[in-house]
């Protein structure tokens, strides 16, 4: 099948899309998962240690932070 063109794009856009496309929610999905995971295991230590709570708390602060910091290292912004 040499020669021939490749399939165009059905919608007649064949310009690539803007190089900013999704870095929002890339960020947010940063901020929420970094809270989620280290606060889970926040959690966790607070279970094992028998807080109520208190690691959990500085887990999601972490988890905040660390999620601001890829967003500054990886994004740029």
């Amino acid at each position: 099948m040499t020669g021939q063109e490749p399939p165009r794009n059905p919608s007649g856009d064949d310009d690539p899309p803007p190089p900013d496309t999704g870095m929002g929610m890339t960020a947010v999905a940063y901020l929420i998962s970094g809270m989620l995971v280290w606060g889970a295991i926040g959690w966790l230590v607070d279970h094992y240690v028998g807080t109520k709570g208190i690691f959990a708390g500085i887990g999601a602060v972490v988890g905040i932070a660390g999620g601001v910091y890829l967003i500054v290292r990886r994004l740029g912004a």
